[in-house]
């Protein structure tokens, strides 16, 4: 999507640098062998040590190539493009590492949705990156036109498939309670760390410096790295470097299982192919949002998402993930988790502060003496089914006030009654529990409608419940 001419004649320089092998008149070997004037000396003193020498490569086939991205200490960005180019000028062997830097200011990042593989996308499409045989000394800077949404939905919808809604709520929990994640196996690492970035508000992407391509190092504390096959060298970096590691291979182990508000949030919202609504969301601006307050966002947006599937279900009518036929071979995509890996531990600390300051989604209201029991209006096809149908009613209430033996009685009961009801009263039944979950919920809500962040943890434990299909 253009910008008006305008908006380019005010756009701030790119400026770029080169990192390779060389003989130049200043040294041999890996440096900085060309750059544009605007770069200052600290700047230009963290590019050289961030960059990549020989053998740095995951793979050094033709084609393959990292994208990076890392701060620099003048508050730009480093956005580079890591190739292999020819063959080493020292005969040792192996293929020429090159990398592109951009400086890029946070200004034009920003029209990129702090996303730096859409810029990246950008400058190769404009010519702005490329390789050069013989790099000049002296590099010029540009400007670079256009903007990006703020997110990628054809990207998410491909990852909804392989590796799946599970394992994208897990790679964002993992993202975002590492120091340093490594990523082995899955689908390709751009594609996977670029999945992380878009399901993230544009105003805390710049938090996650990453590589997808380039080998472990500690002199590149990347904060979402690729790793290696190789047992010895995961071993090395969980040891000595701090790194957490994560195997992206069927089922999602039950540490990695989503359990912050946001992480979970991205994981329903994928399960249910509700990504417009991730995407609508998140194109909206939440100046105030860190990651300090991704919670209570999360916590906010949960809420919304629940509410909206009151509706019916409605998924994404242009959603971009492939469908597969019979015949057809598709990676497998992890099971939806169930009712008994719901997590009630969200994070709660600075969730009711918080929530006066993000647009609020209006939810089904109702007053104390309108909250009429499902059990009511639901006519089980025999006595005791519908004492069940009774105990049901009390469990919801329960748990949503907090009793936890109530929600693990809710949780044993709730499918054996989905299977006792049969098709056609089930699917009335999940409606009318999950309108009176978020009913007990607004009754007890202040004057003030400031919303309780503990009640609204244990309503979302029991809307997950509810919800879920299986």
């Amino acid at each position: 999507m253009g910008i008006g001419e305008d908006e380019v004649n005010d756009a701030e320089w790119i400026e770029q640098a080169v990192f390779t092998s060389a003989v130049t008149g200043r040294a041999a070997g890996y440096q900085i062998v060309a750059a544009s004037p605007g770069i200052g000396e600290r700047d230009l003193r963290e590019l050289a040590a961030w960059g990549p020498s020989h053998d740095a490569l995951l793979t050094s086939t033709p084609g393959a190539a990292s994208i990076n991205f890392h701060p620099l200490p003048s508050g730009a960005f480093c956005v580079s493009r890591t190739t292999p180019a020819g063959w080493e000028y020292s005969g040792r062997g192996g293929a020429r590492v090159y990398t592109q830097s951009l400086v890029v200011p946070p200004a034009v990042l920003a029209r990129f949705s702090n996303n730096p593989f859409a810029l990246v996308r950008a400058a190769l499409a404009g010519g702005s990156i490329r390789v050069h045989d013989d790099p000049p000394s002296r590099l010029t800077p540009f400007r670079l036109s256009g903007r990006a949404l703020a997110v990628d939905r054809g990207l998410l919808g491909r990852l909804l498939v392989h590796p799946g809604p599970d394992w994208m709520g897990a790679l964002v929990q993992a993202a975002l309670g590492s120091r340093t994640l490594a990523l082995i196996g899955g689908p390709p690492a751009e594609h996977i760390i670029a999945g992380v970035i878009n399901c993230l508000p544009p105003e805390c992407r710049t938090a996650f410096s990453f590589s997808t391509s380039l080998k472990f190092s500690s002199r590149r504390p990347f904060r979402i790295v690729a790793l290696a096959h190789d047992a010895e060298e995961q071993r090395r970096a969980e040891r000595l470097y701090d790194v957490t590691t994560l195997r992206i291979t069927g089922d999602v182990p039950a540490a990695w299982m989503p359990v912050d508000a946001w992480p979970r949030l991205i994981q329903r919202a994928m399960q249910c192919r509700r990504t417009s609504l991730l995407a609508s969301e998140l194109s909206k601006s939440h100046l105030d949002v860190d990651l300090a307050g991704l919670s209570a966002l999360g916590l906010e947006l949960l809420e919304a998402l629940e509410a909206s599937l009151l509706d019916g279900p409605s998924p994404d009518e242009a959603d971009p993930a492939p469908c597969v036929s019979a015949t057809e071979s598709a990676p497998p995509s992890p099971p939806t988790a169930t009712a008994s890996q719901a997590r009630p531990a969200i994070e709660r600390t600075q969730a009711h502060a918080a929530h006066a300051r993000f647009e609020k989604t209006t939810l089904p209201t109702s007053s104390p003496t309108a909250v009429q029991a499902p059990s009511g209006s639901l006519k089980a096809s025999c006595p005791a089914a519908q004492q069940r149908l009774s105990q049901l009613d009390d469990l919801v209430r329960e748990s949503i006030y907090g009793d936890a033996e109530s929600l693990r009685q809710l949780r044993s009961l709730w499918p054996l009654m989905r299977d006792e009801l049969g098709d056609a009263l089930q699917a009335r039944s999940r409606e009318a529990y999950l309108r009176y979950a978020l009913a007990i919920w607004e009754e007890g809500m202040p004057p003030d409608r400031l919303r309780n962040p503990e009640r609204a943890v244990q309503t979302l434990d029991v809307l997950c419940l509810l919800s879920d299909e299986r």
